[in-house]
């Protein structure tokens, strides 16, 4: 028996087929399910499908004109409806009308 590896050849995968009206389906995601140092991971990715155009552009924008990331500016934004939420619950009645317009009513998670 020798001792280099072996080598060996596998077919690529025929490509996905069309997704929902037609869209061609083009993202392949791996994943995972522990960290490679075995700890807990402290940071995760996410990905968005379906944003609004409209939305996207104006996230983008307001993340770059702060020379934030955009994992940076959702963090903030995050903290900003925890903050928000909190003040809400403490009884700012004009607050709170604004999240439940939002549909960001307090819920248990």
């Amino acid at each position: 028996m020798s001792d280099e590896p072996e080598t060996f050849n596998i077919p690529v995968p025929p490509p996905f087929p069309p997704g929902p009206h037609g869209m061609q389906r083009d993202v392949l995601f791996f994943r995972t399910d522990a960290d490679p140092e075995g700890g807990q991971r402290e940071h995760e990715d996410i990905m968005l499908r379906r944003v609004p155009r409209e939305t996207a552009m104006r996230f983008r924008a307001a993340a770059g004109g702060r020379a934030l990331t955009h994992a940076q500016y959702l963090t903030a934004l995050v903290s900003l409806h925890a903050r928000v939420r909190e003040l809400a619950d403490a009884g700012d009645e004009r607050l709170a009308g604004e999240l439940d317009q939002l549909g960001l009513q307090t819920v248990a998670v």
